[in-house]
């Protein structure tokens, strides 16, 4: 799954977009015939809708977005408009430690 990712990103970057799609099916292919789950990044470096690979400023935009108590990472694909949202969780300071001033 990684050679295929890694044949993906390549071939986006090369301007390949159509054999970078036909990748990523085939990683969908095997996880499902495989019964496994591909791995984290590959999980979350590509469109959901396009099939396509994020690639911050080719293919994809990052904004950080603060709201409250928490930020939120929005990735968009740039083909699509695909939104995908992750929070970015702060560290906590603890009473008493010393680092915290």
């Amino acid at each position: 799954m990684r050679i295929l990712y890694d044949l993906s990103v390549e071939a986006v970057r090369k301007g390949d977009k159509e054999l970078a799609r036909r990748y990523i099916s085939l990683i969908i292919e095997l996880a499902g015939k495989g019964r496994t789950r591909p791995p984290r990044y590959i999980r979350r470096g590509y469109c959901r809708r396009c099939r396509i690979p994020l690639i911050p400023g080719l293919t994809t935009r990052y904004r950080i977005v603060s709201e409250g108590k928490g930020s939120r990472l929005v990735i968009t694909c740039i083909e699509c408009g695909w939104r995908r949202r992750l929070m970015i969780k702060s560290k906590r300071r603890l009473r008493g430690d010393s680092r915290a001033k």
